[in-house]
């Protein structure tokens, strides 16, 4: 894909023949096209640009976990970013860490299992989820 071509401001002096008017056209146009170029520029977000949220939920063995959803739509993807111990400690993972989700009846994200990692009352695990609606 193209790079976004690098953004120029309009002016006043762009438009010899329209200075009485165009100044106060030229500031909004020219906020909107900064806002654009900055996003297109690697600052698209998940949560602010995409229907989706950003989810860190603790796991203690205990399952189901019930999570609060909050979109409109139901989640068709439910991915882990990160996974680290919930005190901080090193540890060493031997496989991939995915979760097995389920969307329940009082819409919530329900969590029902767990694999790559093996949380416990004792090594407790906090997994980053990225949560997408189709």
């Amino acid at each position: 894909m193209a790079k976004v071509p690098q953004y120029q401001r309009l002016t006043e002096q762009d438009f010899p023949d329209q200075t009485g008017w165009i100044g106060r056209l030229l500031s909004p146009i020219n906020l909107y096209f900064e806002q654009v170029n900055s996003v297109l520029n690697k600052g698209i977000t998940l949560g602010d640009n995409m229907a989706a949220v950003i989810k860190t939920v603790e796991l203690d063995g205990n399952f189901p976990v019930k999570l609060a959803w909050g979109l409109s739509s139901r989640p068709v993807s439910v991915l882990v970013g990160n996974t680290y111990r919930s005190d901080g400690s090193a540890f060493t993972l031997t496989s991939a860490v995915q979760v097995q989700w389920s969307y329940n009846q009082a819409a919530q994200l329900q969590i029902d299992h767990v694999v790559g990692i093996s949380p416990t009352s004792s090594a407790k695990f906090k997994v980053v989820l990225e949560c997408k609606i189709g």
